[in-house]
């Protein structure tokens, strides 16, 4: 934060300045521009796209992170019975998911409990998360994510409704490589 007055963005004659504000429990950006003498704006709301490539450092950390739990609720109460979730992040440190049932296929590893999935992939410091729960998961869900990005130095992108890892991956962890789903000589 500092006490030194902001400058606009001066392009073709028009002075502009974006300005996010938390209203409530909704994020909404406002686009300011003065042309000819002549204030307007555009007021826009915001998801999880203000969190793509923010670096967590600096005073305004705990902002970031209040704004982020309210995309997060607003999210929750617009979805249904199903809720997911890709981060790809630069951490701090190991991510450790005690309680949960570990499977591992290659650099893929995929942790399990009661109503949630969390498919981790790391490459150095940087990791990629899929998050998919239910409903009655729901509060592990924005806990486990709002940890993930309190452990972050770098996010790098959120998308939320999304995974960020193929139902392959998910099917090959609980399907058996020697299974046979064929039916061979039924008679119905």
């Amino acid at each position: 934060m500092s006490d030194k007055p902001i400058e606009p963005i001066t392009w073709g004659g028009t002075l502009s300045m974006d300005v996010y504000a938390l209203l409530g429990d909704e994020l909404a950006l406002y686009e300011l521009s003065i042309r000819d003498g002549r204030a307007s704006y555009v007021r826009y709301r915001v998801n999880e796209e203000f969190l793509r490539g923010i670096s967590l450092s600096g005073n305004g950390i705990s902002d970031v992170l209040s704004v982020a739990e309210s995309v997060l609720r607003n999210y929750i109460r617009s979805s249904f019975m199903i809720y997911t979730a890709y981060l790809k992040l630069v951490v701090s440190g190991n991510i450790k998911l005690p309680g949960y049932r570990e499977y591992v296929r290659g650099r893929v590893r995929v942790y399990v409990r009661d109503g949630i999935v969390i498919i981790r992939e790391t490459s150095g410091d940087e990791v990629r998360i899929s998050l998919i729960s239910t409903i009655e998961a729901v509060e592990q869900f924005v806990g486990m994510i709002m940890s993930l990005l309190r452990m972050s130095r770098i996010i790098n992108d959120v998308r939320l409704g999304r995974i960020g890892h193929s139902v392959k991956t998910i099917l090959d962890i609980f399907i058996p490589s020697n299974l046979a789903l064929g039916v061979k000589n039924s008679h119905i």
